[in-house]
């Protein structure tokens, strides 16, 4: 895949420059919905922040087999699905770069509130997005050279950029709300309702944006391989989530979302780092129509499953 040049077809805006004589920069629909997911991401983290306690955020520590197999799963068993899908299937380069990024692409948006719903445990879905947070450079410094040999290509990834995601993303908005529980008490109680109500509709906003972005090349796609692809990655991953979490829905839950469920915008960060010529972000909006479908249909019947019993 050295030497793909496919252009880019993503609709543009113009903004203001601001380190110029007022001349406009183009800021693409691609750009806006990748900060969107980051906006997200930073509103639904700060909202459990506020009502977390330290031993919430701690709380896969304590739990060395969970952890440890909730890090098989995230962070090895999905690229190597990925890797299979694209070895196996006629993709097209776009979509197998989606496919491989999003693969590598630890951090699930809307981890806790997903596994919450479907009766996961919020603590769990908590810490593990923040352990993933963590890891998540060096993780994906080891994995893109690794899976770059699949395209034949030496994958870059800049650790600068992935910390600066994750520390926004993640860290800084968790450390924060926190930091007002804990100081400004009174404080945090006035925003915490507010601040719910964003979260149920800040990852929508998001995907409403990618779709936008990337609705011309996305319908492209759906009549050759790219859509069995989606649904075999998504529906296999969450299916090792679901095993690896254990039997008890709690845990269960959490990890089948953590598993199947990868940042877009960390997506599009390696991506565009890697192939600039390249628009994978249709690809990348199917995925995210694949994982809501798919999330939806699993949390349905999590929920119409009798719970096991406290063992």
């Amino acid at each position: 895949m050295a030497g793909l040049h496919v252009e880019r077809g993503t609709p543009a805006i113009c903004v203001p420059f601001s380190a110029g004589h007022g001349r406009l920069a183009p800021v693409t629909m691609a750009d806006a919905a990748r900060l969107a997911f980051q906006i997200s991401l930073f509103v639904v983290i700060l909202g459990y922040g506020l009502t977390a306690r330290f031993a919430d955020v701690t709380y896969v520590l304590r739990l060395p087999d969970l952890l440890t197999r909730s890090l098989l799963s995230v962070l090895l068993v999905a690229p190597v699905i990925a890797a299979v899908l694209v070895s196996a299937l006629s993709l097209r380069p776009t979509v197998a770069i989606a496919l491989v990024t999003l693969a590598i692409s630890p951090l699930p948006p809307l981890l806790p509130r997903r596994g919450e719903k479907a009766g996961g445990r919020e603590q769990y879905g908590l810490g593990l997005v923040v352990v993933l947070a963590v890891l998540a450079v060096p993780v994906i410094s080891v994995a893109a050279p690794l899976v770059g040999r699949v395209f034949g290509h030496q994958y870059v990834a800049s650790p600068w950029a992935i910390a600066q995601l994750m520390l926004m993303s993640v860290l800084a908005p968790l450390a924060a709300g926190v930091a007002i529980r804990t100081r400004w008490p009174a404080l945090a109680d006035r925003i915490e309702r507010p601040i719910d109500r964003v979260q149920r509709w800040a990852l929508p906003a998001a995907m409403v944006v990618l779709l936008i972005a990337a609705a011309p090349s996305m319908w492209k796609l759906l009549g050759e391989s790219t859509l069995v692809a989606m649904v075999l990655f998504v529906g296999s991953t969450l299916a090792v989530g679901h095993v690896l979490g254990g039997p008890e829905r709690q845990s269960s839950a959490v990890l089948a979302f953590a598993s199947s469920c990868r940042h877009p915008a960390t997506a599009l960060t390696i991506a565009s780092a890697n192939f600039p010529n390249a628009d994978e972000h249709g690809a990348v909006a199917l995925y995210g129509l694949v994982t809501a479908v798919i999330g939806a249909l699993y949390t349905f019947w999590m929920r119409r499953r009798p719970a096991a019993p406290p063992s």
